[in-house]
């Protein structure tokens, strides 16, 4: 089987090979952006997601 790429994944601690035609998702932030959304309680606004 060729290999043609071989990643690190850092944080997880170890190396993965692709092969052939595979497609990898981004990884995660280390501080979710939905802990930065809130709602303004006096007018229901909600901020954070500009």
């Amino acid at each position: 089987i060729p290999i043609r790429d071989v990643r690190a994944s850092v944080g997880a601690g170890f190396l993965y090979p692709l092969l052939g035609t595979m497609a990898t998702m981004p990884g995660l932030p280390t501080r979710p952006i939905f802990m930065e959304i809130d709602i303004e309680p006096e007018t229901g606004r909600i901020i954070g997601l500009s």
